[in-house]
């Protein structure tokens, strides 16, 4: 579901299933018995929420003003949480992502937020530091944390402005595999291209391929398996 909403639907086509995908979702958690759907339910409503009164309701469960009878969140989920609201209320972005630091106990979920937040961040000139950051290796030392902030970086809703990443992304791929672990690559892929689907990044990658006749084989291979629903999107998505 969070692939074919982000992927194959358009903005327009978002904001306009938005608020009904958004009540189903919210029927489920609450109708679910077992912990695990309703978790499962929970964390695709957060993937997924766009309308202001979806967004509200999130906002209402991460500062437990609402609560779901049968699910208890941990502080991970919180912290997602926080991430995702900052991500639909950028004005909002640093005090939210405060708070969430403020209130955690853990050292390495604080540090975790703490190396994804300049992602979330609505000035995009601190984004733009945060991508020319991870070009020093010691900065991909924490590859989960690294590709949990590409995500966001690239996320359909910035799209448009993290388009110009996607270059310099695909010029990294070589020393990330060898610096990083044997599947860092293809997710660092998956990750750079899953917010995009015009064809503006389908000529990006297709050109960075062209100019690479020498490529290595199985590095070019996981360009074009990570690129195939982008390239599908851009073929059959309407603007």
């Amino acid at each position: 579901l969070m692939s074919l909403y982000w992927k194959y639907l358009s903005q327009n086509d978002r904001i306009r299933f938005a608020p009904n995908l958004e009540s189903f979702l919210l029927e489920r958690i609450e109708k679910s018995e077992r912990p695990s759907l309703k978790s499962a339910f929970f964390r695709t409503f957060r993937a997924v929420v766009l309308s202001p009164g979806g967004v509200e309701r999130l906002r209402g469960i991460w500062n437990e003003e609402k609560t779901i009878p049968g699910l208890t969140f941990s502080e991970s989920d919180r912290a997602t949480t926080a991430l995702e609201l900052a991500l639909r209320l950028p004005e909002e972005a640093e005090r939210l992502l405060e708070e969430q630091r403020e209130q955690m106990k853990n050292p390495d979920r604080k540090r975790r937020l703490e190396f994804v937040s300049p992602a979330l961040s609505p000035d995009v000139a601190t984004r733009d530091a945060f991508f020319e950051s991870l070009k020093n290796p010691a900065h991909r030392e924490h590859e989960r944390w690294v590709l949990e902030a590409a995500q966001y970086l690239h996320h359909p809703l910035r799209a448009a402005d993290s388009i110009r990443h996607l270059r310099p992304a695909l010029d990294l791929l070589e020393e990330i595999r060898k610096t990083g672990d044997i599947f860092f690559p293809k997710r660092w892929l998956d990750e750079s291209f899953r917010g995009h689907q015009s064809k503006e990044a389908v000529e990006i990658i297709r050109t960075f391929l062209k100019e690479h006749p020498d490529y290595p084989a199985r590095l070019r291979e996981k360009i074009l398996q990570s690129a195939d629903g982008l390239f599908r999107a851009a073929e059959n998505v309407e603007p």
